[in-house]
């Protein structure tokens, strides 16, 4: 019945072009010299058929997806959506699948998967069919095909990549800072494509983040990495100790910090008779100098 519907359109569109073509030719008496609008009509007569009129036709009327993302990035334990947009699907369907397993996850407005994080999303008079997937994990990556069962099948492929932050502190992970200067600590949030809600500083077991006399703390963003960065300034023995960077979206990371007096802290002081033994064969001491502070890292065989 369809078919027949586009023949007959096509049919009724072509007279009515022959006929509105002929008459302004017949009004205005103009010649078949190239560039009228005869010669015009007579040029798109030769390869107009009705069957290619039937097909161009047709093609107006036939399923086709609109490109919107093909690949999406997601944190893990987010929410994310897919987008499948189709234009004239009519009475055709959508589904989504996963394409690791080809498990059938949607079909039209019903999901097919006992996983609860799955779901479609789908307004009335919309075009876009939307997979959902919630507390999207590792193991959901991959390819996923917005299906559409004409005959043959269409398919549109969106490509889901999730990341796992991970936080760490710049630097050593036992600092040595000379007393009366500062304590600089960064931390780095890689693979976020969202910035943590909240960055944790402790200080031992203690939060210090709204301890103004504990330090600077500070918060910045860029692209998939989060900084936060800890300042504390004319550094005393009580600020020695573990530091804690707890990112709301990343596993806690530490770093040690010992505050020392004098030029040579207690740790580079060795006896005269086994220093030389001792850097030789058990130790690699190594001096940092940054922004005026002086670091002393010891590393022991």
């Amino acid at each position: 019945m369809e078919r027949n519907i586009i023949i007959w359109t096509s049919q009724l569109i072509y007279i009515a072009m022959i006929c509105v073509l002929l008459l302004t030719a017949c009004n205005s008496h103009e010649r078949s010299t190239e560039g009228s609008i005869v010669w015009q009509f007579e040029s798109w007569k030769k390869w107009a058929t009705t069957e290619e009129l039937e097909i161009s036709i047709a093609d107006s009327f036939h399923p086709h997806f609109y490109e919107k993302q093909k690949n999406v990035t997601a944190q893990q334990g987010q929410t994310v959506y897919l987008h499948c947009i189709v234009k004239n699907l009519g009475d055709r369907t959508v589904s989504w699948i996963r394409r690791r397993d080809f498990h059938v996850l949607t079909v039209g407005e019903t999901t097919y998967t006992a996983e609860g994080r799955f779901e479609v999303v789908h307004l009335p008079r919309s075009n876009n069919w939307i997979l959902k997937i919630k507390l999207v994990e590792i193991a959901d990556g991959g390819d996923y095909e917005c299906q559409v069962n004409t005959h043959p099948l269409m398919s549109y492929f969106v490509y889901l990549t999730v990341l796992v932050p991970v936080a760490s502190i710049l630097g050593e992970k036992d600092l040595l800072v000379s007393s009366g200067s500062y304590i600089n600590l960064t931390c780095i949030i890689r693979h976020s494509p969202s910035p943590p809600m909240f960055v944790f500083w402790y200080h031992n077991d203690r939060m210090i983040n709204y301890d103004s006399s504990r330090g600077k703390i500070t918060l910045k963003k860029k692209e998939n990495t989060a900084l936060s960065t800890l300042y504390i300034k004319n550094a005393k023995a009580l600020n020695s100790g573990n530091y804690t960077c707890g990112p709301s979206n990343a596993d806690a990371t530490s770093v040690t910090v010992h505050v020392v007096n004098g030029e040579k802290p207690a740790a580079m002081q060795h006896d005269s008779e086994t220093t030389s033994a001792s850097i030789s064969f058990t130790s690699f001491t190594s001096f940092l100098y940054f922004g005026g502070t002086l670091f002393i890292v010891v590393l022991s065989s």
